[in-house]
Protein backbone atom coordinates (compact mmCIF):
# COMPACT_ATOMS: atom_id res chain seq x y z
CA UNK A 1 0.00 0.00 0.00
CA UNK A 2 1.39 3.39 -1.03
CA UNK A 3 2.22 5.86 1.73
CA UNK A 4 -0.29 8.74 1.79
CA UNK A 5 1.13 12.17 0.99
CA UNK A 6 2.45 14.01 4.03
CA UNK A 7 0.79 17.43 4.56
CA UNK A 8 2.95 20.53 4.24
CA UNK A 9 3.86 22.54 7.33
CA UNK A 10 4.07 26.31 7.44
CA UNK A 11 7.63 27.63 7.62
CA UNK A 12 8.93 29.40 10.72
CA UNK A 13 8.82 33.15 10.27
CA UNK A 14 11.30 35.54 11.82
CA UNK A 15 8.44 37.20 13.74
CA UNK A 16 7.47 33.84 15.25
CA UNK A 17 11.04 33.02 16.26
CA UNK A 18 11.38 36.40 17.96
CA UNK A 19 7.99 36.00 19.69
CA UNK A 20 8.94 32.56 21.05
CA UNK A 21 12.06 34.03 22.68
CA UNK A 22 10.22 36.76 24.60
CA UNK A 23 9.88 36.21 28.39
CA UNK A 24 6.49 34.67 29.23
CA UNK A 25 5.04 37.76 31.00
CA UNK A 26 5.86 39.90 27.96
CA UNK A 27 3.92 37.57 25.69
CA UNK A 28 0.88 37.11 27.94
CA UNK A 29 0.55 40.12 30.29
CA UNK A 30 -2.44 40.57 32.63
CA UNK A 31 -3.39 37.83 35.09
CA UNK A 32 -0.81 35.48 33.61
CA UNK A 33 2.09 37.88 34.17
CA UNK A 34 1.01 38.73 37.71
CA UNK A 35 0.63 35.07 38.66
CA UNK A 36 3.78 33.91 36.87
CA UNK A 37 6.03 36.49 38.52
CA UNK A 38 4.72 35.54 41.96
CA UNK A 39 4.91 31.75 41.64
CA UNK A 40 8.39 31.86 40.12
CA UNK A 41 9.47 33.58 43.37
CA UNK A 42 7.42 31.46 45.75
CA UNK A 43 8.83 28.18 44.42
CA UNK A 44 12.18 29.29 45.89
CA UNK A 45 10.75 29.76 49.39
CA UNK A 46 11.28 27.29 52.22
CA UNK A 47 8.48 24.78 52.92
CA UNK A 48 7.70 26.61 56.18
CA UNK A 49 7.42 30.02 54.54
CA UNK A 50 5.22 28.60 51.76
CA UNK A 51 2.96 26.91 54.31
CA UNK A 52 2.61 30.17 56.25
CA UNK A 53 1.66 32.06 53.10
CA UNK A 54 -0.84 29.36 52.14
CA UNK A 55 -2.51 29.44 55.55
CA UNK A 56 -2.88 33.24 55.43
CA UNK A 57 -4.37 33.03 51.91
CA UNK A 58 -6.73 30.25 53.00
CA UNK A 59 -8.00 32.30 55.94
CA UNK A 60 -8.57 35.26 53.61
CA UNK A 61 -10.49 33.14 51.08
CA UNK A 62 -12.71 31.39 53.63
CA UNK A 63 -13.56 34.63 55.45
CA UNK A 64 -14.40 36.21 52.08
CA UNK A 65 -16.81 33.35 51.32
CA UNK A 66 -18.34 33.48 54.81
CA UNK A 67 -19.01 37.20 54.53
CA UNK A 68 -20.08 37.48 50.90
CA UNK A 69 -21.73 34.27 49.67
CA UNK A 70 -25.24 33.31 50.81
CA UNK A 71 -24.23 29.64 50.91
CA UNK A 72 -21.27 29.98 53.27
CA UNK A 73 -22.87 32.73 55.32
CA UNK A 74 -25.72 30.32 56.11
CA UNK A 75 -23.30 27.47 56.83
CA UNK A 76 -21.26 29.57 59.25
CA UNK A 77 -24.43 30.72 61.01
CA UNK A 78 -25.63 27.11 61.37
CA UNK A 79 -22.28 26.22 62.94
CA UNK A 80 -22.40 29.19 65.29
CA UNK A 81 -19.26 30.60 63.68
CA UNK A 82 -18.37 34.15 62.67
CA UNK A 83 -16.01 34.68 59.72
CA UNK A 84 -13.28 35.73 62.17
CA UNK A 85 -13.55 32.35 63.92
CA UNK A 86 -11.77 30.81 60.96
CA UNK A 87 -8.14 31.60 61.83
CA UNK A 88 -5.92 28.70 60.75
CA UNK A 89 -5.75 25.73 58.41
CA UNK A 90 -6.90 23.31 61.13
CA UNK A 91 -10.24 25.16 61.18
CA UNK A 92 -11.11 23.54 57.84
CA UNK A 93 -12.10 20.47 59.85
CA UNK A 94 -14.97 22.52 61.32
CA UNK A 95 -16.52 23.11 57.89
CA UNK A 96 -18.66 20.66 55.89
CA UNK A 97 -17.55 18.96 52.71
CA UNK A 98 -19.19 20.05 49.46
CA UNK A 99 -20.20 17.29 47.04
CA UNK A 100 -21.22 17.40 43.39
CA UNK A 101 -24.92 17.29 44.28
CA UNK A 102 -24.60 20.29 46.59
CA UNK A 103 -22.60 22.22 44.01
CA UNK A 104 -25.28 21.48 41.44
CA UNK A 105 -28.16 22.50 43.72
CA UNK A 106 -26.53 25.53 45.41
CA UNK A 107 -24.60 26.96 42.47
CA UNK A 108 -25.97 30.51 42.54
CA UNK A 109 -25.75 30.75 46.34
CA UNK A 110 -22.02 30.09 46.12
CA UNK A 111 -21.46 33.25 44.10
CA UNK A 112 -20.39 36.33 46.11
CA UNK A 113 -23.09 38.97 46.34
CA UNK A 114 -22.27 41.91 44.09
CA UNK A 115 -20.10 39.78 41.81
CA UNK A 116 -20.29 41.06 38.23
CA UNK A 117 -21.74 38.04 36.41
CA UNK A 118 -20.90 39.66 33.12
CA UNK A 119 -17.24 38.91 33.88
CA UNK A 120 -18.01 35.23 34.43
CA UNK A 121 -18.61 32.32 32.10
CA UNK A 122 -20.77 29.34 33.04
CA UNK A 123 -19.17 25.94 32.47
CA UNK A 124 -20.19 22.39 33.25
CA UNK A 125 -18.77 18.92 33.44
CA UNK A 126 -20.41 15.52 33.48
CA UNK A 127 -17.40 13.78 34.95
CA UNK A 128 -17.20 10.03 35.40
CA UNK A 129 -19.56 10.13 38.39
CA UNK A 130 -22.56 10.66 36.12
CA UNK A 131 -23.61 13.70 38.16
CA UNK A 132 -23.39 16.79 35.90
CA UNK A 133 -22.37 19.97 37.68
CA UNK A 134 -21.96 23.58 36.68
CA UNK A 135 -19.58 26.23 37.96
CA UNK A 136 -18.26 29.63 36.97
CA UNK A 137 -14.99 30.70 35.39
CA UNK A 138 -13.69 34.25 35.05
CA UNK A 139 -13.41 35.41 31.45
CA UNK A 140 -10.05 37.13 31.88
CA UNK A 141 -8.54 35.43 34.94
CA UNK A 142 -9.20 31.69 35.01
CA UNK A 143 -7.31 30.47 31.94
CA UNK A 144 -4.36 32.91 32.15
CA UNK A 145 -3.84 32.06 35.83
CA UNK A 146 -4.00 28.34 35.09
CA UNK A 147 -1.57 28.78 32.22
CA UNK A 148 1.00 30.43 34.49
CA UNK A 149 1.15 27.30 36.65
CA UNK A 150 1.48 25.07 33.58
CA UNK A 151 4.33 27.22 32.23
CA UNK A 152 6.13 26.97 35.58
CA UNK A 153 5.67 23.19 35.55
CA UNK A 154 7.28 23.04 32.11
CA UNK A 155 10.19 25.17 33.30
CA UNK A 156 11.13 22.43 35.78
CA UNK A 157 12.13 20.34 32.75
CA UNK A 158 13.84 23.24 30.97
CA UNK A 159 10.87 23.73 28.63
CA UNK A 160 8.63 26.73 27.93
CA UNK A 161 5.13 27.28 26.61
CA UNK A 162 6.62 27.87 23.14
CA UNK A 163 8.84 24.77 23.03
CA UNK A 164 8.01 22.87 19.84
CA UNK A 165 5.15 20.56 20.73
CA UNK A 166 3.02 17.88 19.13
CA UNK A 167 -0.36 17.63 20.84
CA UNK A 168 -2.61 14.56 20.67
CA UNK A 169 -5.68 15.21 22.81
CA UNK A 170 -9.05 14.93 21.15
CA UNK A 171 -9.90 16.84 18.00
CA UNK A 172 -7.58 19.13 16.05
CA UNK A 173 -10.29 21.73 15.45
CA UNK A 174 -12.15 22.71 12.29
CA UNK A 175 -10.94 23.55 8.80
CA UNK A 176 -13.26 24.79 6.04
CA UNK A 177 -16.25 23.73 8.10
CA UNK A 178 -14.99 20.16 8.43
CA UNK A 179 -13.29 18.33 11.27
CA UNK A 180 -9.54 18.73 10.85
CA UNK A 181 -7.22 15.73 11.14
CA UNK A 182 -4.34 18.04 12.03
CA UNK A 183 -3.65 21.72 12.56
CA UNK A 184 -0.68 24.00 13.17
CA UNK A 185 -0.56 26.93 15.58
CA UNK A 186 2.47 29.06 14.77
CA UNK A 187 1.95 31.40 17.73
CA UNK A 188 2.03 28.53 20.21
CA UNK A 189 4.56 26.53 18.15
CA UNK A 190 2.22 23.54 18.28
CA UNK A 191 1.20 20.80 15.86
CA UNK A 192 -2.13 19.17 16.80
CA UNK A 193 -2.97 15.65 15.63
CA UNK A 194 -6.53 14.41 16.04
CA UNK A 195 -6.53 11.47 18.44
CA UNK A 196 -10.15 10.92 17.40
CA UNK A 197 -8.79 9.89 13.99
CA UNK A 198 -5.68 7.99 15.08
CA UNK A 199 -5.80 4.84 12.96
CA UNK A 200 -3.06 2.75 11.39
CA UNK A 201 -3.83 4.37 8.05
CA UNK A 202 -3.63 7.95 9.37
CA UNK A 203 -0.53 7.09 11.43
CA UNK A 204 1.34 6.49 8.16
CA UNK A 205 1.23 10.23 7.40
CA UNK A 206 0.99 11.52 10.99
CA UNK A 207 4.39 10.08 11.95
CA UNK A 208 6.39 11.71 9.13
CA UNK A 209 4.46 14.95 9.72
CA UNK A 210 5.44 14.86 13.39
CA UNK A 211 9.08 14.11 12.50
CA UNK A 212 9.15 17.04 10.10
CA UNK A 213 7.87 19.32 12.89
CA UNK A 214 10.85 18.33 15.12
CA UNK A 215 9.03 18.42 18.48
CA UNK A 216 10.67 18.83 21.86
CA UNK A 217 7.45 17.79 23.61
CA UNK A 218 4.73 15.25 22.83
CA UNK A 219 1.62 16.10 24.87
CA UNK A 220 -1.87 14.68 25.24
CA UNK A 221 -4.30 12.46 27.09
CA UNK A 222 -2.53 9.32 28.39
CA UNK A 223 -4.86 7.09 26.35
CA UNK A 224 -4.14 9.02 23.13
CA UNK A 225 -0.38 9.28 23.65
CA UNK A 226 -0.24 5.60 24.60
CA UNK A 227 -2.12 4.70 21.42
CA UNK A 228 0.36 6.69 19.32
CA UNK A 229 3.23 5.05 21.21
CA UNK A 230 1.75 1.63 20.54
CA UNK A 231 1.64 2.31 16.81
CA UNK A 232 5.26 3.51 16.93
CA UNK A 233 6.44 0.32 18.64
CA UNK A 234 4.31 -1.84 16.36
CA UNK A 235 6.07 -0.26 13.36
CA UNK A 236 9.50 -0.67 14.99
CA UNK A 237 9.87 3.13 15.21
CA UNK A 238 10.61 5.72 17.89
CA UNK A 239 10.04 9.46 18.03
CA UNK A 240 12.62 10.88 20.49
CA UNK A 241 11.60 14.07 22.31
CA UNK A 242 12.79 15.84 25.46
CA UNK A 243 9.64 15.10 27.47
CA UNK A 244 6.15 13.66 27.16
CA UNK A 245 3.47 15.56 29.08
CA UNK A 246 0.21 13.84 29.99
CA UNK A 247 -2.90 15.23 31.69
CA UNK A 248 -6.69 14.98 32.07
CA UNK A 249 -6.82 11.19 32.59
CA UNK A 250 -5.28 8.71 35.00
CA UNK A 251 -1.82 7.70 33.77
CA UNK A 252 -1.37 3.95 34.25
CA UNK A 253 1.96 2.15 34.69
CA UNK A 254 1.55 0.16 31.48
CA UNK A 255 0.93 3.36 29.53
CA UNK A 256 3.96 5.07 31.05
CA UNK A 257 6.24 2.16 30.12
CA UNK A 258 4.93 2.04 26.55
CA UNK A 259 5.19 5.81 26.08
CA UNK A 260 8.72 6.09 27.46
CA UNK A 261 9.90 3.25 25.22
CA UNK A 262 8.39 4.85 22.11
CA UNK A 263 9.48 8.44 22.76
CA UNK A 264 12.79 7.77 24.54
CA UNK A 265 11.84 10.43 27.08
CA UNK A 266 10.40 10.71 30.59
CA UNK A 267 6.66 11.11 31.06
CA UNK A 268 5.74 14.11 33.25
CA UNK A 269 2.14 14.01 34.42
CA UNK A 270 -0.01 17.05 35.23
CA UNK A 271 -3.02 16.63 37.53
CA UNK A 272 -6.01 18.95 37.66
CA UNK A 273 -9.75 19.06 37.01
CA UNK A 274 -12.45 21.27 35.56
CA UNK A 275 -13.56 22.78 38.86
CA UNK A 276 -9.98 24.02 39.47
CA UNK A 277 -9.61 23.78 43.23
CA UNK A 278 -6.28 21.93 43.35
CA UNK A 279 -3.51 21.00 40.91
CA UNK A 280 -0.28 19.01 41.03
CA UNK A 281 2.48 17.91 38.66
CA UNK A 282 5.60 15.80 38.42
CA UNK A 283 9.07 17.31 38.25
CA UNK A 284 11.84 15.43 36.37
CA UNK A 285 12.75 13.54 39.59
CA UNK A 286 9.29 11.89 39.37
CA UNK A 287 9.12 10.97 43.06
CA UNK A 288 5.47 12.03 43.29
CA UNK A 289 3.21 14.87 42.22
CA UNK A 290 4.06 18.30 43.64
CA UNK A 291 0.87 19.93 44.97
CA UNK A 292 0.80 23.58 43.86
CA UNK A 293 0.57 25.29 47.26
CA UNK A 294 -0.32 28.67 45.75
CA UNK A 295 -3.20 27.17 43.73
CA UNK A 296 -5.29 25.47 46.40
CA UNK A 297 -5.33 23.47 49.62
CA UNK A 298 -5.48 19.70 49.16
CA UNK A 299 -6.84 17.28 51.76
CA UNK A 300 -7.03 13.49 51.54
CA UNK A 301 -9.91 11.81 53.36
CA UNK A 302 -11.07 8.24 53.89
CA UNK A 303 -14.60 6.92 53.43
CA UNK A 304 -15.61 8.21 56.86
CA UNK A 305 -14.37 11.72 56.05
CA UNK A 306 -11.31 11.47 58.28
CA UNK A 307 -7.90 12.79 57.26
CA UNK A 308 -5.63 10.20 55.64
CA UNK A 309 -2.19 10.33 57.29
CA UNK A 310 -0.79 6.83 56.79
CA UNK A 311 2.11 6.57 54.34
CA UNK A 312 0.96 4.90 51.11
CA UNK A 313 -2.76 5.02 51.97
CA UNK A 314 -5.25 6.10 49.31
CA UNK A 315 -7.76 8.86 49.99
CA UNK A 316 -10.25 11.03 48.18
CA UNK A 317 -8.97 14.42 47.06
CA UNK A 318 -10.75 17.38 48.67
CA UNK A 319 -9.79 20.84 47.45
CA UNK A 320 -10.20 24.48 48.48
CA UNK A 321 -9.34 27.17 45.95
CA UNK A 322 -6.92 29.97 46.80
CA UNK A 323 -7.32 31.69 43.42
CA UNK A 324 -10.97 32.04 42.48
CA UNK A 325 -12.58 34.52 44.89
CA UNK A 326 -15.30 35.08 42.26
CA UNK A 327 -16.46 31.49 42.87
CA UNK A 328 -14.91 30.25 46.14
CA UNK A 329 -15.20 26.46 46.26
CA UNK A 330 -14.27 25.26 49.75
CA UNK A 331 -13.71 21.65 50.83
CA UNK A 332 -14.97 20.36 47.49
CA UNK A 333 -14.98 16.58 47.11
CA UNK A 334 -13.49 16.01 43.67
CA UNK A 335 -14.18 12.27 43.49
CA UNK A 336 -10.50 11.74 42.59
CA UNK A 337 -8.18 9.53 44.60
CA UNK A 338 -4.50 9.95 45.41
CA UNK A 339 -1.83 8.30 47.53
CA UNK A 340 -0.72 9.99 50.76
CA UNK A 341 2.96 10.58 51.44
CA UNK A 342 4.82 12.75 53.92
CA UNK A 343 8.05 12.48 51.90
CA UNK A 344 9.78 15.43 50.30
CA UNK A 345 11.09 15.32 46.75
CA UNK A 346 14.85 15.18 46.24
CA UNK A 347 14.56 17.99 43.67
CA UNK A 348 14.39 20.55 46.48
CA UNK A 349 11.09 22.20 45.53
CA UNK A 350 9.14 23.27 48.65
CA UNK A 351 5.80 21.77 47.66
CA UNK A 352 4.22 18.79 49.46
CA UNK A 353 3.84 15.58 47.48
CA UNK A 354 1.06 13.17 46.77
CA UNK A 355 1.65 9.75 45.32
CA UNK A 356 0.16 8.80 41.99
CA UNK A 357 -3.35 10.21 41.40
CA UNK A 358 -5.19 6.89 41.40
CA UNK A 359 -8.22 7.57 39.27
CA UNK A 360 -11.74 8.51 40.24
CA UNK A 361 -13.82 6.70 42.82
CA UNK A 362 -15.95 5.45 39.93
CA UNK A 363 -12.93 3.71 38.33
CA UNK A 364 -13.44 0.65 40.50
CA UNK A 365 -14.79 -2.76 39.55
CA UNK A 366 -17.10 -4.07 42.25
CA UNK A 367 -16.95 -7.77 43.12
CA UNK A 368 -19.99 -9.77 44.24
CA UNK A 369 -18.87 -9.49 47.88
CA UNK A 370 -18.50 -5.70 47.62
CA UNK A 371 -14.72 -5.66 47.15
CA UNK A 372 -13.52 -2.79 44.96
CA UNK A 373 -10.78 -3.33 42.41
CA UNK A 374 -8.94 -0.28 41.07
CA UNK A 375 -8.51 0.21 37.35
CA UNK A 376 -5.02 1.48 38.18
CA UNK A 377 -3.97 -1.95 39.38
CA UNK A 378 -5.75 -3.76 36.54
CA UNK A 379 -4.01 -1.59 33.94
CA UNK A 380 -0.54 -1.91 35.46
CA UNK A 381 0.60 -4.92 33.41
CA UNK A 382 2.79 -3.81 30.54
CA UNK A 383 1.89 -6.66 28.18
CA UNK A 384 -1.59 -7.68 29.32
CA UNK A 385 -3.38 -5.85 26.49
CA UNK A 386 -0.48 -5.79 24.03
CA UNK A 387 -2.54 -7.45 21.26
CA UNK A 388 -5.55 -5.18 21.81
CA UNK A 389 -6.05 -1.75 20.24
CA UNK A 390 -8.56 -0.60 22.87
CA UNK A 391 -10.39 -2.04 25.83
CA UNK A 392 -13.11 -0.94 28.21
CA UNK A 393 -14.94 -2.55 31.12
CA UNK A 394 -18.69 -1.99 31.46
CA UNK A 395 -20.35 -2.91 34.75
CA UNK A 396 -24.02 -2.73 35.71
CA UNK A 397 -24.16 -5.34 38.49
CA UNK A 398 -21.71 -6.22 41.27
CA UNK A 399 -19.69 -9.29 40.37
CA UNK A 400 -20.38 -9.07 36.63
CA UNK A 401 -18.69 -7.03 33.92
CA UNK A 402 -18.34 -6.93 30.16
CA UNK A 403 -14.84 -6.48 28.76
CA UNK A 404 -15.11 -4.78 25.37
CA UNK A 405 -12.07 -5.35 23.15
CA UNK A 406 -10.99 -3.88 19.83
CA UNK A 407 -8.70 -6.67 18.54
CA UNK A 408 -5.33 -5.75 17.06
CA UNK A 409 -3.46 -7.62 14.29
CA UNK A 410 -1.88 -10.06 16.78
CA UNK A 411 -5.06 -10.84 18.67
CA UNK A 412 -6.32 -14.45 18.65
CA UNK A 413 -8.08 -16.95 20.92
CA UNK A 414 -4.91 -17.71 22.87
CA UNK A 415 -4.47 -14.00 23.64
CA UNK A 416 -8.06 -13.81 24.86
CA UNK A 417 -7.51 -16.79 27.16
CA UNK A 418 -4.30 -15.22 28.49
CA UNK A 419 -6.03 -11.88 29.21
CA UNK A 420 -8.97 -13.54 30.97
CA UNK A 421 -6.70 -15.81 33.04
CA UNK A 422 -4.60 -12.84 34.17
CA UNK A 423 -7.66 -10.77 35.06
CA UNK A 424 -9.29 -13.67 36.90
CA UNK A 425 -6.12 -14.15 38.95
CA UNK A 426 -5.84 -10.45 39.68
CA UNK A 427 -9.49 -9.73 40.50
CA UNK A 428 -9.96 -12.84 42.61
CA UNK A 429 -13.28 -14.61 43.20
CA UNK A 430 -16.56 -12.82 42.71
CA UNK A 431 -15.92 -11.13 39.36
CA UNK A 432 -17.31 -12.82 36.25
CA UNK A 433 -16.07 -11.33 32.98
CA UNK A 434 -17.62 -11.67 29.54
CA UNK A 435 -15.65 -10.61 26.45
CA UNK A 436 -17.33 -8.67 23.67
CA UNK A 437 -15.45 -7.82 20.46
CA UNK A 438 -16.25 -4.39 19.02
CA UNK A 439 -14.95 -2.32 16.11
CA UNK A 440 -14.41 0.82 18.18
CA UNK A 441 -14.98 2.25 21.63
CA UNK A 442 -16.59 5.64 21.85
CA UNK A 443 -14.71 8.42 23.61
CA UNK A 444 -16.13 11.22 25.71
CA UNK A 445 -17.30 14.46 24.13
CA UNK A 446 -13.81 16.00 24.46
CA UNK A 447 -11.94 12.94 23.24
CA UNK A 448 -10.99 11.22 26.49
CA UNK A 449 -11.05 7.46 26.88
CA UNK A 450 -12.71 5.86 29.88
CA UNK A 451 -11.45 2.43 30.87
CA UNK A 452 -14.55 1.68 32.92
CA UNK A 453 -18.19 2.60 32.45
CA UNK A 454 -19.52 2.11 35.97
CA UNK A 455 -23.30 2.09 36.33
CA UNK A 456 -23.62 0.74 39.86
CA UNK A 457 -25.10 3.28 42.25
Amino acid sequence: MATPPVPALAADRLSHRLYWKLPPPWRHRGAFAETWRFIMRSQRWSPDRLAEWQEAKLVEMVRHAARNTPFWRARFAALGMAPEDFARREDLARLPYIGREELRDQLEAMLPEGQDKGSLQYASTGGSSGIPVGFYRHKTRTYPTESAFVVRFRSWAGLSDTSREVMCAGSAGQKDGQRALWSQDRRRNTLALSSDDLTRESFRWMLPLARRFRPEIFRGYPSAVSAFAGLLLEAGETLPVRAVITSSETLYDAQRARIEAAFAAPVLDLYGHSERVVAAAQCPAREGHHVFSEYGVLELIDEAGRAVTEEGAIGEVVGTTLLHDYFPLIRYRTGDRAVYTARRCSCGLPFPLIGRPDGRLQELLVAADGRRISMTSINRHDDLFVAVDQFQFHQKLPGEAVLKLVPGPRYDESEERRILAALEKHCGPGVRLRVEHVERIEKTRIGKHRFLIQEID
